[in-house]
């Protein structure tokens, strides 16, 4: 009867200390996934900071976009107009030139004219 609680006795230690060994190794298991957590949570908390810091950059990235769009419009409109009245001042330069060649054309007929009526008038005399 002794031996037989003695057996008991041994037996309940046994289970006893294999529980505990189970126990170890859940708490390992459960300190890993903790950890594992704490990281998943710290990764999280880093992307929704990037987000904000994203949404901030891409509001500021629009807002300048924005602005340069407009600021490159009225330049663009200031290149079309002086563009244009370059193109026109050119334009204008070029039949000036085509108005004095034909004046200076014109003159020297006029004038060989002159010299024909000269030469025919002292062959008249």
């Amino acid at each position: 009867m002794m031996e037989e609680l003695l057996k008991q006795l041994l037996e309940s230690n046994k289970e006893i200390k294999n529980q505990l060994i189970q126990i170890d190794k859940n708490v390992k298991i459960l300190e890993h996934r903790l950890d594992r957590l704490e990281k998943v949570d710290s990764i999280e908390h880093r992307v929704m900071v990037n987000q904000i810091d994203l949404t901030d950059i891409k509001e500021i990235v629009e807002k300048m976009d924005s602005f340069q769009r407009e600021e490159m419009k009225d330049f663009l409109e200031i290149i079309k107009e002086t563009t244009l009245k370059q193109m026109l001042s050119e334009e204008i330069t070029q039949i000036h030139q085509r108005l004095d060649a034909q004046l200076t054309k014109i003159a020297k007929n006029e004038e060989a004219i002159l010299m024909i009526e000269g030469k025919t008038s002292s062959k008249a005399v």
